[in-house]
């Protein structure tokens, strides 16, 4: 499957282990294809800096460059917008929509809220572990 991962994911894959560390292991493993952006790559680093996380630089790095090996970068050119209540999240949008994602997978209800975009599925870990298990 293609899929598109909003930052909650990563970070809770990162912290706190269960259904989004799931879906990374399958990306790891060729299972499943992740396409991100640049700007969702920014937003990462910006949030694992945040002084909760207590994650120095060279950490942030090295997560930043995991996350690089295991997924394909493309560009997109801002031309979503207004779609989510929360407009950082239309890049999440647009990145599914310009890979053609089967699905974003997200923890933030804004994005959840929506359900689908453009034929993309917009659901949370646990259903897309559900889904693939059918």
């Amino acid at each position: 499957m293609k899929l598109v991962l909003d930052t909650n994911i990563f970070i809770s894959a990162f912290f706190w282990g269960g259904n989004p560390r799931k879906i990374v292991e399958r990306i790891n493993g060729s299972i499943d294809l992740l396409y991100i952006t640049n700007e969702i790559f920014d937003e990462i680093t910006q949030v694992l800096a945040r002084s909760k996380f207590n994650v120095d630089k060279t950490n942030i790095a090295r997560l930043i460059n995991a996350i690089k090996e295991m997924s394909v970068c493309i560009t997109v050119e801002g031309v979503i917008k207004g779609v989510c209540r929360d407009s950082k999240d239309d890049i999440i949008l647009e990145c599914g929509w310009c890979c053609g994602a089967d699905y974003v997978i997200t923890g933030d209800d804004d994005l959840l809220s929506l359900k689908s975009f453009r034929g993309i599925e917009i659901i949370t870990a646990s259903q897309y572990l559900n889904d693939v298990k059918k």
